[in-house]
């Protein structure tokens, strides 16, 4: 007779096969599928547990309440587009014109009518933020992936419980992941006071109850539907330097006053409707600051794991692909698909003049140490890599020629591209593209220039790390 033991195998394999089945229509690229039907068929004790945490691409739960959104409250939706047509650029008014594409990626108009400031690092971020938060009518909507119980956490929070006291409808939504400090006895804390804070979470349904993979990445603040803020800073007191281990913690937001963060709110909307099922009371009508002229150009390009379509993924290779002599990147995460590479690469041999901006000192040491074999492939005379001496650089930047910028939330890693809800505003303005090409011309010169190369440096230790972090690079 089969043992107990002979059967529980036959099992698992049984399992480990029908899940690589399960893989061959559900991962998304062809080196996925056959890294993971070949662990499942091979290795199913340790690829099973794996496929089942980090296999998944596509997030069906918030794909259906989005649906169900669509549906349910068109009406609302088609009100505040209609508000926002007379801020609407016409596709054949954007400039750079290749830029112009991104408004069909992002599914979202490039809007007229924006007031841009770049916020560097910490302070200077969350005291414009405390300040539009004292400043507030009607509503503050407070969204961060990490969010820690420190100094900075309650600062953040006692400003938000004073004006819930006034009356003002303040939402603060965290990510289950990045939030873990929040615990329920210190959002019970923060309700009591009027703060209605509640976390983001994957685990929403029988069919996502594994999905522990997906975050919510995304960090903005919205007051009245008038003023926004969008970028790389999470809460916490080592966003304000106070980390002996980094020091200084190098990060970008960017203030946005005008239609703009009309958009900024209807991604926040829909975040909270997935995680609450309620639909806001929000000012819909557009605030514009530069009523004299044109004002800045920009929009918001959100993306997601419940996506049809890779977002994050198509903006960066549009955008590569936008370059015509300068592209300047900083991101503290460096891990991108073969794609990713071969754009990089094309727009080094188009003559592009491609610099990248990494860290120097790790808080990640897996991506990290993947990085340094994903640069060897980028050996190039154009392309040249900066690690950043001057802290931690955490900032998710970039610069194309003279017309075009982006800030966000959105890194160079799988994570991004496929994992997580992100977020990016993109700019078609010089002047605002002149600000952040000095932004980095500051960062170079706290910089030192390693080269592609500087995998040939590692130790033989680190070398085999470096390839081995490489093969992990779709679950980093």
């Amino acid at each position: 007779m089969i043992s107990t033991l002979s059967l529980v195998f036959i099992l698992v394999e049984l399992v480990g096969i029908a899940s690589a089945i399960h893989a061959l229509f559900t991962v998304r690229t062809p080196q996925g599928t056959v890294a993971w039907v070949v662990g499942l068929v091979a290795f199913p004790w340790l690829g099973l547990p794996l496929y089942w945490f980090f296999g998944s691409r596509r997030f069906e739960a918030h794909s259906r309440a989005m649906q169900e959104k669509l549906l349910t409250h068109a009406d609302l939706i088609h009100q505040v587009r209609t508000e926002l047509l007379p801020f609407k650029t016409d596709p054949e008014r954007v400039e750079p014109a290749p830029a112009a594409a991104l408004a069909s990626i992002a599914g979202q108009d490039f809007l007229r009518g924006n007031r841009l400031e770049l916020l560097i690092d910490g302070k200077a971020t969350f005291d414009a933020i405390l300040a539009e938060i004292a400043r507030a009518k009607r509503s503050v909507y407070v969204q961060f992936y990490i969010m820690r119980n420190d100094g900075l956490g309650r600062r953040l929070l006692e400003a938000l419980a004073e004006k819930a006291s006034e009356g003002v409808d303040c939402c603060f939504l965290i990510d289950s992941f990045g939030g873990a400090a929040i615990t329920p006895r210190v959002m019970r804390h923060w309700r009591a006071r009027g703060v209605r804070i509640t976390a983001f979470s994957a685990l929403s349904g029988w069919r996502d109850r594994w999905r522990l993979n997906f975050r919510n990445h995304r960090k903005n603040v919205i007051v009245d539907g008038r003023v926004g803020f969008i970028g790389g800073h999470n809460v916490g007191d080592e966003y304000l330097g106070k980390n002996p281990k980094y020091g200084r913690w190098r990060d970008t937001h960017v203030r946005v006053e005008g239609p703009t963060t009309l958009q900024l709110q209807m991604v926040f909307a829909a975040d909270w409707y997935f995680t609450t099922g309620e639909i806001l009371d929000a000012n819909w009508q557009p605030h514009d600051p530069a009523p004299q002229d044109a004002g800045q150009r920009s929009l918001v390009l959100a993306s997601g794991p419940s996506d049809q379509h890779e977002r994050c993924t198509h903006f960066f290779l549009h955008v590569i692909s936008m370059a015509q002599h300068r592209l300047w990147i900083a991101s503290p995460y460096f891990v991108p698909d073969e794609g990713i590479l071969q754009a990089l690469q094309l727009a080094a041999i188009r003559g592009v003049d491609v610099r990248i901006l990494l860290p120097m000192k790790p808080d990640q040491y897996l991506v990290w140490l993947a990085s340094f074999a994903l640069l060897k492939e980028l050996d190039h005379p154009r392309i040249h890599v900066h690690r950043f001496t001057g802290g931690f650089l955490h900032h998710k930047a970039l610069v194309v020629d003279e017309g075009f910028a982006a800030v966000g939330t959105k890194n160079f890693d799988n994570r991004s591209f496929r994992l997580n809800f992100e977020i990016t505003l993109a700019v078609t303005d010089a002047r605002f593209a002149a600000e952040v090409a000095a932004m980095f011309e500051r960062d170079f010169a706290e910089s030192r220039e390693v080269g592609p190369r500087a995998y040939d440096a590692l130790s033989f230790p680190q070398k085999v790390g470096a390839k081995a972090a490489r093969l992990l690079a779709p679950i980093l």
